[in-house]
């Protein structure tokens, strides 16, 4: 017997005897689902920071204090309480910066009220009603500030409507206040491969609008220490480049067709560029440190990166235990 089986079965045995990890009914290589301790009154402190680059330079980057607390766990599932305390901001484009404090301080010590499944999963925004207007007044407020601003003035009037369109749907509000929460809780019941990867079709979100885009995704087990008390886990998810291009030239043929309405000349100047439209692809990565008792994140990161050819836009986001 080698020492890589040996210790192949050393791990698969001291994972099954960990409580937080539920061993899998489905079928193929050992599997186990996150199973979270979610008792009434638990309350976590983090430390959360998100950088947004483009081609290299930063966009946006702040940090915050993050205050989350188990309201009450029954038979449907869990009420979890997330506030985001004062934000600072690291550095920021100067063109983005109004609005970058502005949004920030309308949402500052704003409670989302999340509702979880039994696994842990994040499943609704309790109180939306109440995030749809504080949403709205920011939109109002956003508005104000390029009335204020010569150079976006007569923008203003024109972009309101589209602005105030964004939370003109329940899954609109949701998708935005529960970005930060469904990275957080991530790992929370889903299902990790033990001796390879768990690898299954998902969607991710269109960054050029539109429907979801398919995807590979692999979640794997990578690591336990028992003395120190954590496990790590991991996910890649990676769009299909078919339906990546498709999506892309899609996007193309719609801006031909919005600027043949009002230019001839510049829809052919669209569909030209079209023709060297680069390859696009779109991958979330996902790193996860937690802790054995309680199956809670001790750290989390994550990058959303997409890339157009030589060109990149990168999402980092991080959640530290405080």
């Amino acid at each position: 017997m080698n020492a890589p089986t040996v210790k192949r079965r050393g791990l698969l045995g001291l994972i099954a005897s960990l409580p937080i990890f539920g061993r899998s009914a489905e079928a193929g290589p050992p599997s186990f689902e996150l199973v979270p301790a979610l008792p009434a009154g638990l309350q976590r402190t983090y430390k959360f920071e998100r950088k947004v680059t483009r081609h290299g330079a930063v966009l946006h980057w702040y940090r915050a204090p993050l205050r989350l607390r188990v309201v009450e766990t029954g038979d449907d599932g869990t009420l979890l309480e997330w506030i985001e305390g004062e934000q600072t901001i690291v550095e920021a484009h100067p063109s983005r910066l109004p609005l970058l404090e502005l949004g920030l301080a309308a949402l500052r010590e704003l409670p989302l009220h999340v509702q979880l499944d039994g696994t842990g999963r994040v499943e609704a925004l309790v109180n939306l009603q109440t995030v749809r207007e504080h949403s709205l007044a920011l939109v109002d407020r956003m508005a104000d500030l390029w009335r204020a601003r010569p150079e976006t003035a007569e923008l203003a009037d024109k972009m309101l409507p589209a602005m105030k369109a964004a939370y003109a749907t329940d899954a609109m509000v949701a998708a935005q206040s529960l970005k930060e929460p469904m990275l957080l809780l991530g790992a929370m019941g889903r299902r990790f491969g033990a001796d390879e990867p768990v690898q299954f079709r998902t969607a991710l979100g269109n960054p050029l609008g539109g429907p979801p885009l398919p995807a590979i995704a692999r979640f794997a087990i990578r690591d336990v220490r028992r003395r120190a008390g954590q496990a790590e886990l991991g996910w890649l998810m990676v769009s299909d480049p078919v339906a990546t291009d498709a999506a892309a030239r899609a996007g193309v043929a719609k801006a031909v067709d919005v600027a043949a309405a009002g230019a001839v000349h510049k829809a052919q100047a669209i569909a030209d560029a079209a023709t060297e439209l680069p390859a696009i692809t779109l991958e979330e990565r996902g790193d996860y440190v937690i802790d054995l008792a309680t199956a809670w994140p001790v750290r989390v990161t994550h990058a959303r990166t997409v890339r157009a050819g030589d060109l990149a836009q990168v999402e980092e986001t991080s959640f530290s235990l405080a």
